[in-house]
């Protein structure tokens, strides 16, 4: 048939026992993970914002707003839920869509399972998660970086789809109306790279997942959208990417035999800001331990990324905590002076505090010469940074990004993101249900009824 087609019906077909177990195991920390986020970003202003939009146009309903006592529509839960997990850009990445699926997805998942009334079980949940996730990367693989690298948000154009094709997993929809729910989806789909870095780029998953739950919902009482949208010649692929920018072959020729969960799998974050400079934070840290490097002593820190990573990692002098977590100067000197980077790091005050000023006027970014052209992102890419010091060493590490903290080449294991979780819920007045509701999650074999997690996490 088509590519549309296919995909459509992998999603409808899939079962839980056909994914192989690392997917699964993945699918469960990537489930966590982005729940765990919501409560950290519940407090920031762009959170607030959107919840009382969303409680305004939606507060009637059974699904919950997580860690808030209160419940909406599916789509205002969905919008709320998922841009709270990716208000503090801390939720897991997919090195495929150059982005995230799992925030999306999830929450669409949620809110749709919530909606539904009916008792749903933890592989019920998994199952739908991996199908949403799989679709998702499927399309950003045939894709490719061109789709990024012409400015779009991947994870706001590719995440509805996930979202779409998890919540209508979750409804048992058959691959005809699946088909459809990615059309819908594929209306919907939209968002610029402009806007990471400001309060629209937590927006992005959020309405991902809201657009989500619609299109599964339609598509479920028969609406139909066009059948073809990935592969026609108005469709997805030409419209994003261009007439000879994809290919679709890359979308399905692999579908049930490669698993992206697996590889090139989940990232985790393990430190509350832009994926693109995790690599450079590692390596920070090992200089800074290795050489026993102090801040005063540096002179001059150099750091060599990827031509695509300045866009994104654009301020020189960020004016907020939010802005810190796209800036290079500031993660490299927070390294450097903490010795780590963490939540509490990511504060206004910090951004002009005068000691952090003049290490951040020492620290530049450039493009590495083998890093200049698209097709290296992912595949090639690394940063690699060099600290000069007053007493005449230089010094340099490079990390590859498929090997910082968290990646496939050095992963997150339930324990890491244990850790994670409950340091995302510390201080949060309902910490100890959200425990509980951790170690549901942690077993989802074991889960009869998400409704108690959900119910916990509320």
């Amino acid at each position: 048939m088509g590519t549309t087609a296919d995909l459509a019906r992998f999603a409808a077909d899939l079962r839980y026992d056909a994914i192989p177990p690392a997917a699964r195991t993945n699918a469960t920390l990537a489930i966590i993970d982005s729940i765990g986020a919501v409560f950290a970003g519940l407090k920031e202003e762009s959170v607030r914002l959107v919840r009382e939009l969303a409680l305004r146009e939606g507060g009637d309903g059974s699904c919950s707003l997580i860690g808030m006592g209160r419940t909406a529509s599916a789509w205002s839960a969905a919008l709320a839920n998922g841009s709270a997990a990716h208000a503090l850009d801390y939720d897991s990445i997919s090195l495929t869509v150059s982005g995230f699926i799992a925030s999306p997805t999830l929450f669409a998942v949620l809110a749709t399972a919530e909606q539904r009334g009916k008792k749903v079980d933890g592989t019920s949940l998994v199952e739908a998660f991996v199908a949403g996730w799989e679709v998702e990367a499927a399309i950003a693989r045939g894709l490719g970086v061109l789709h990024y690298s012409k400015g779009w948000h991947s994870t706001a154009t590719l995440g509805h789809f996930g979202a779409a094709v998890g919540a209508a997993k979750l409804l048992g929809l058959k691959a005809d109306a699946m088909r459809s729910a990615i059309g819908v989806a594929a209306s919907e789909a939209s968002g610029l790279r402009t806007m990471i870095g400001n309060m629209t780029n937590p927006f992005h998953v959020g309405k991902a997942a809201r657009n989500g739950v619609t299109a599964a919902a339609l598509a479920a009482e028969g609406f139909r959208a066009e059948p073809d949208v990935i592969e026609h010649p108005y469709g997805v692929a030409v419209a994003f990417n261009g007439k000879d920018g994809f290919n679709l072959e890359d979308m399905t020729g692999a579908l049930g035999t490669r698993w992206d969960l697996v590889d090139p799998g989940l990232v985790v974050k393990v430190y509350p800001c832009c994926g693109l400079v995790h690599s450079a934070i590692d390596a920070m840290l090992m200089l800074r331990e290795k050489y026993a490097i102090e801040p005063d002593n540096v002179v001059r820190v150099e750091v060599a990324v990827h031509a695509l990573v300045p866009p994104t990692m654009k301020f020189d002098r960020p004016a907020s905590g939010y802005e810190a977590k796209f800036s290079t100067p500031f993660c490299m000197a927070t390294a450097l002076m903490e010795g780590a980077v963490r939540l509490e790091h990511f504060t206004d005050q910090r951004t002009q505090d005068p000691a952090m000023l003049e290490l951040m006027r020492r620290v530049t970014m450039r493009v590495h010469p083998d890093l200049t052209e698209a097709s290296t992102f992912l595949e090639k890419e690394f940063s690699e940074v060099t600290v000069m010091t007053r007493d005449g060493r230089q010094v340099k590490q490079r990390v590859d990004r498929i090997a910082n903290r968290g990646s496939r080449g050095n992963p997150a294991d339930l324990a890491l993101i244990s850790a994670k979780f409950e340091d995302c819920v510390r201080g949060h007045p309902g910490r100890d249900r959200a425990m509980k509701a951790l170690a549901l999650l942690s077993k989802p074999e074991k889960l009869a009824d998400l409704g108690a997690v959900m119910e916990l996490l509320r």
